[in-house]
């Protein structure tokens, strides 16, 4: 059964709407859903280039999602939907990927789930409740840049092709605005702060790391703080992320939005993994320092990072773990020889990359499972520090550190879900946590929370 309905001609901004409107409206008389219950049909019209983030600014609907990949040679941005998969229960990671695997087909390459999941178990805390425990979806409308091309996409499952549907969509459809420009709303002005835990609070969640003696329970604890910022009026997610964007080049981006107020987003540094058919990246990121003011700064910052035993201690555990990790799924594994510096804005981590060759049988569910949560994000031991975060962190992490990203047809990519927030109305979540191990200190660990934060109080701060 093909699934996918692709034009060779290149349309116009003002001609797309008509085109889509055409195939749409003989869908009834073409498409029988009877034999694919389960499959998607797919129709792409590659159109003149326009901005993503500026076209999904311009669509006044309550459901979006954006991913960009950390090279930008991979965006997305989608409306509306048309195949969802959800829950807030406990995450069955082969029930989750078996389900979008089912509907996935070799002759659709740019079919994809857009999502994510919670960071530990089911969804316990009022304000993640839209998210669920996970949630992966097809948009119904897309914009897709790949490859210097652009791509308008309408998806709609085989099953939901009948009349009163397509009747639905193409009203749908009428509402989309294919504008090439938009006009981006200043951000939003800060009324108050508070954190959880606050300054105190901190010291007395760093002190449960030790025992009574002074020494370290566990080889790495990652603590994580929740700073909430009241603002003046609500916050629009997308500009939000073009804001953001605009200040964290080289990072996965993303907003998975659930209504026009409610969204989770970020500027990820960090891979889970890439796979693209048998073959596996993925990376260790950890140990931070900031930026400097001057090259000659820069340079010192830098070889700090290089000779700091608490940072070469805090990559060791993560480089370790995914090590082992890696020699149960893959076959053939090659890392870099030793950890570098890589640059963002706002600061400085020491990375590890690794490839390797998948093991006959290995799928997306069983990577998952293998990888997360690193000791970048939880520490080690794993059981231990994990009962421990739930213990001392006062908050649900919901979605932060978890996996976002997409699933294809034998190709998948997923970033940790660091460096975000939670948009709810005129509230804004941040979540940034530290790696806890032998020579932290309560005071360095929260400045270092500050520095990974500073990229979105830099973007409220914007003149």
């Amino acid at each position: 059964m093909i699934t996918l309905f692709r034009t060779s001609q290149i349309y116009t901004l003002h001609q797309i709407k008509d085109v889509l409107a055409r195939h749409i409206r003989q869908l009834p008389d073409k498409v029988s859903p009877i034999g694919v219950p389960l499959q998607i049909l797919r129709y792409e019209f590659p159109c003149e280039s326009i901005d993503v983030l500026t076209w999904l600014h311009n669509q006044r609907v309550a459901q979006k999602i954006y991913w960009s990949g950390r090279s930008d040679d991979f965006e997305i941005g989608g409306i509306g939907v048309a195949d969802i998969l959800e829950g807030s229960g406990p995450i069955d990671h082969a029930e989750i990927f078996m389900y979008m695997e089912d509907r996935l087909a070799a002759d659709n390459p740019n079919l994809r789930y857009y999502g994510g999941m919670n960071f530990d178990g089911p969804v316990t805390d009022p304000n993640w409740q839209s998210f669920g425990s996970y949630r992966f979806i097809v948009p119904r409308f897309e914009l897709l840049k790949a490859a210097d091309q652009t791509i308008v996409a309408f998806n709609i499952a085989f099953k939901d092709v009948d009349k009163d549907n397509v009747a639905a969509i193409l009203k749908e459809l009428e509402q989309i605005d294919f504008a090439p420009t938009t006009q981006y709303r200043r951000p939003p002005k800060v009324l108050r702060r508070a954190d959880f835990p606050d300054r105190n609070g901190w010291e007395t969640a760093f002190a449960q790391t030790k025992t009574g003696s002074g020494k370290f329970k566990y080889d790495k604890i990652v603590l994580a703080r929740r700073s909430v910022f009241d603002f003046d009026v609500y916050i629009d997610p997308s500009a939000l992320l073009k804001h953001l964007k605009d200040k964290t080049p080289q990072c996965f981006h993303f907003c998975i939005q659930t209504d026009k107020t409610t969204a989770f987003l970020g500027a990820s540094p960090e891979r889970l993994y890439k796979r693209n058919e048998d073959h596996l990246e993925t990376e260790a990121v950890a140990g931070t320092t900031p930026r400097g003011a001057s090259r000659e700064e820069e340079a010192v910052l830098e070889q700090g990072l290089l000779s700091c035993s608490k940072n070469a201690l805090e990559h060791r555990y993560v480089v370790d773990a995914i090590r082992e990790a890696l020699g149960e799924l893959c076959a053939d594994v090659h890392a870099d020889a030793k950890a570098r510096p890589v640059k963002l804005e706002g600061g400085q981590h020491l990375v590890t990359r690794f490839e390797g060759k998948l093991r006959d049988k290995v799928s997306d569910d069983r990577i998952v499972t293998q990888l997360h949560p690193t000791p970048a994000v939880a520490g080690c031991p794993q059981k231990e520090v994990l009962q421990a975060i739930k213990k001392i962190e006062p908050f649900d992490r919901g979605w932060y550190a978890g996996p976002v990203g997409y699933v294809g047809y034998e190709q998948s990519e997923f970033a940790v879900a660091i460096r975000c927030a939670l948009v709810n109305h005129d509230k804004l979540s941040l979540y940034a946590g530290a790696g806890i191990v032998e020579g932290s200190t309560a005071e360095g660990e929260w400045k270092e929370i500050e520095t990974k934060i500073g990229n979105f109080i830099d973007v409220f701060n914007k003149k």
